[in-house]
């Protein structure tokens, strides 16, 4: 496979983008999904959303935010990994997280977090394979449907 362009998201990319998410949020409403993204990318400067592309076409992303915290300091959180379907484990989601990595990097983050649901092995192994360690529990209390 050629390498892939990787790129933070411009305007144009953004309905790719969000087609990419539904794949990854399948019980969320496709334009609950645009809704939601359209707002991160507007009300939040420091969250970035990065693009692997294959010959002009958008087929991977992941996004961060970039924060402090008192007992780690200024770090990244990966957020949003996302491959098409029809390319998985061909290398990509790996290509994000080391470009989302640099990135960190350059950006003075002490470190990367990120999430995963319990039942996602797949994502499991790769984040391991990539250095990625279990710290704690993510603990989730909704207040209502997800879904709105």
């Amino acid at each position: 496979m050629t390498p892939p362009e990787i790129r933070e998201l411009v305007a144009e990319d953004i309905p790719a983008a969000t087609a990419l998410l539904a794949h990854l949020n399948p019980n969320v409403p496709p334009e609950v999904v645009q809704q939601r993204f359209a707002t991160i990318l507007a009300e939040h400067p420091h969250y970035h959303a990065f693009g692997a592309f294959l010959d002009g076409k958008l087929v991977a992303l992941a996004s961060a935010w970039i924060a402090t915290k008192v007992w780690c300091g200024r770090y990244l959180e990966v957020d949003n990994i996302v491959v098409d379907p029809e390319i998985r484990s061909s290398g990509l989601g790996t290509a994000l997280i080391q470009h989302l990595e640099a990135f960190g990097r350059e950006k003075d983050c002490n470190l990367a977090v990120l999430d995963s649901y319990t039942s996602n092995h797949a994502s499991h192994r790769l984040y391991h394979r990539l250095g990625f360690e279990i710290w704690g529990f993510h603990f989730v209390k909704p207040f209502g449907p997800l879904d709105r």
